[in-house]
């Protein structure tokens, strides 16, 4: 006689507006796969967080944007691993854009504290700083002729990461000052979040 298979147990830290119904295909097959290997001591789920903050904020739903990578801010600490910082990074930029888009900037300001304290990139020259925000802008265009949603979702919110990041921190000077053209960055994470768009309406 077949035995029934056991429902996989949720871990417990999992953010518990993630398991409410979900009208979105994408986000739902998303949000299924992060939770059921939610720890955020590793890489891949912070990973995984972050870039469905961006899927959130691309669809106008900054409030799930903000309280997952809220949940996350309050539960990493930096950490000399430097592959899950960096991912754990991408939640804090997300968040402080997110406090900066909605007016709260002393909220800002203490999120990007941490990651300028404890950097996620190790920029040491002018030619690294322009390889990183020249890597963003090939995330982007590599996204935009990929025919497969899952890699340029991927894309698109890699794209994302790496451009608010550099324009999170300009404020604070993380980089050389006039190094930093804000603007343009602005336009990079507008064109992810434009391209996530087309691909989660699908």
């Amino acid at each position: 006689m077949a035995t029934k298979k056991k429902a996989a147990a949720v871990p417990v830290d999992v953010p518990s507006f993630l398991l409410e119904d979900e009208g979105n295909k994408t986000i739902a097959r998303t949000v299924e796969a992060l939770a059921k290997k939610w720890n955020l001591t590793r890489k891949e789920s912070l990973e995984g967080a972050a870039r469905l903050g961006w899927f959130y904020v691309a669809l106008g739903r900054d409030r799930e944007a903000f309280e997952l990578v809220e949940h996350v801010c309050e539960r990493v600490a930096f950490s000399a691993d430097a592959e899950a910082w960096s991912a754990a990074s991408q939640s804090i930029v997300l968040a402080a854009r997110l406090a900066r888009v909605h007016g709260d900037e002393p909220r800002r300001v203490r999120l990007i504290a941490r990651v300028v304290e404890h950097p996620a990139f190790a920029i040491t020259s002018r030619e690294g700083l322009a390889k990183s925000l020249s890597d963003a802008e090939k995330d982007i265009r590599s996204a935009e002729v990929e025919s497969a949603a899952k890699w340029a979702l991927e894309g698109f919110a890699r794209g994302c990461a790496r451009a608010a990041y550099f324009r999170e921190t300009a404020a604070e000077g993380a980089c050389e000052a006039g190094s930093l053209d804000v603007a343009a960055l602005d336009r990079t994470v507008e064109e992810g979040l434009s391209g996530l768009r087309a691909f989660l309406a699908r």
